[in-house]
């Protein structure tokens, strides 16, 4: 069942409980009041008759006493019957049409009251006998009955208005029921339904928020959550794909050095083959061979773990990184490339220059894409230099090259993702390098004059890194 059914339902058990109740009370105060009224009546009439009568009594003027009461029949319809006695208590007077009725005495007994009302039961309905003494002292008593027709004549009135006014209290609390169920359930169907697109994965979306009581508290707090999954999802959606465009990344700069690693194998392949086929044609090895030979597996062992190295290190683990010995490390990976391109390197590391906090297989991802840009802004050769500095906050690497420099109208892009003017680029290695950098707590930024080259400045905090 719905909850506006529930409501619906609710409603109009309530108003017609209410009604019903209010109905019940107003009857019972409306008849205790009419027959209160009619006591009063009674009373009235009877003690005016007696009055009327008393002289009567005392002569037994039946023909005047039996006057007397016809005159109040005629004009009072509720009373059914009148009866008078005399002084000694005997019948003296009635209105009964056959004859006075047996055991009349013990219908409404005095016991010693001047006044006295009873209610009879009788066969025509619920009468009340109001009896008065007519002279003090005496048996003499007057007694009237009083029918309850009109009051039954009035509820029968009062139901024909009863019923259709509880019937108009069922069909307004049916309307109310039905507009104030829409009311209330309207907005919980809209959060019904935003809590499905949740479900679904569809963050962002807003509900109206239409009031300011509860329900739009409620609006407001589901907007909120909408929108702080959405921003969560586009994190973790964005940390996912820089995971990937960083591992992409770190395998194209493999592919670079694997071409260096290639040609620094080959060097002690050969010098080893040469050996091995002199042993095949003489046996004897002296002691300088093997020393050659085992330099070159040492040589093999180093350029291999180098490589290795850089290819197995995983993200995100800071440790403290010897600048000095980072750099060396990356141009000993780029060798192929900055030989074959006749490029010559030049160092002005500062001997004192601090250990930071950072992920080393990420700064070495760093280094070797700005060597390897400085490698291709110079095709016909050139130099490179290398230099460090400090202070008491950071430690900076700059990398400069004498190539063509960086035209004016591109610098703003250098940093954005995909944005590259190399042919077959990828255009992440300078926004995968610009992030990580970022993520030090560092920054990565150039000057470059066009013709003259291009400086790269990485600046790093000292020991206090993210990590």
């Amino acid at each position: 069942m719905k909850v506006r059914t529930k409501i619906t339902w609710l409603t109009i058990t309530v108003a017609v409980t209410v009604v019903f109740f209010v109905i019940i009370a107003i009857r019972g105060v409306y008849i205790d009041a009419f027959r209160g009224e009619l006591e009063k009546r009674g009373v009235s009439i009877a003690g005016n008759l007696s009055d009327r009568i008393a002289n009567y009594i005392l002569l037994k003027d039946n023909f005047q006493i039996s006057n007397a009461f016809s005159e109040v029949l005629s004009k009072e319809r509720d009373v059914e019957y009148i009866f008078a006695t005399d002084q000694e208590g005997g019948i003296m007077a009635h209105t009964f049409d056959n004859g006075v009725p047996s055991g009349i005495s013990d219908w409404n007994p005095f016991r010693d009251r001047a006044l006295n009302i009873q209610l009879l039961d009788t066969e025509k309905g619920y009468i009340r006998d109001v009896g008065v003494t007519i002279i003090k002292g005496t048996k003499s008593q007057l007694h009237l009955g009083i029918r309850e027709d009109s009051l039954k004549q009035t509820l029968t009135r009062a139901r024909y208005i009863t019923y259709p006014s509880i019937l108009l209290v069922i069909l307004l609390g049916i309307t109310a029921s039905f507009v104030f169920s829409r009311l209330i359930t309207e907005p919980l169907n809209k959060f019904v339904e935003f809590t499905k697109a949740l479900g679904r994965g569809e963050f962002g979306k807003r509900v109206e928020e239409t009031s300011k009581d509860e329900l739009g508290y409620l609006a407001h707090n589901f907007n909120t959550l909408s929108m702080q999954l959405k921003s969560t999802k586009e994190k973790m959606e964005e940390a996912y794909a820089y995971t990937h465009l960083l591992q992409a990344e770190k395998l194209s700069s493999i592919g670079q050095i694997s071409a260096g690693l290639a040609h620094d194998l080959k060097n002690p392949m050969t010098t080893l083959k040469m050996l091995f086929q002199a042993f095949k044609e003489q046996p004897d090895m002296t002691k300088e061979d093997a020393e050659v030979i085992s330099n070159e597996i040492e040589n093999i062992d180093r350029i291999l773990t180098n490589f290795m190295g850089f290819v197995k290190q995983k993200s995100f683990e800071f440790s403290d990184v010897d600048l000095t010995a980072l750099i060396d490390r990356v141009l000993s990976l780029a060798t192929f490339d900055i030989e074959n391109s006749g490029i010559v390197v030049h160092k002005d590391m500062i001997d004192a220059l601090p250990a930071v906090k950072a992920d080393r297989a990420l700064l070495e991802q760093v280094f070797l894409n700005l060597i390897i840009n400085a490698v291709h802004a110079m095709p016909g050769g050139g130099e490179i230099r290398i230099s460090g500095k400090s202070d008491e906050n950071f430690a900076e690497i700059m990398i400069w090259d004498k190539g063509g420099g960086i035209p004016s109208d591109i610098r703003s892009k250098i940093f954005d993702p995909f944005f590259t003017t190399k042919a077959g680029g990828t255009g992440l290695g300078l926004s995968i390098a610009y992030n990580i950098v970022k993520s030090h707590g560092g920054r990565l930024f150039f000057n470059s004059n066009e013709g003259k080259g291009t400086v790269f400045t990485v600046r790093l905090p000292r020991g206090n890194g993210n990590g």
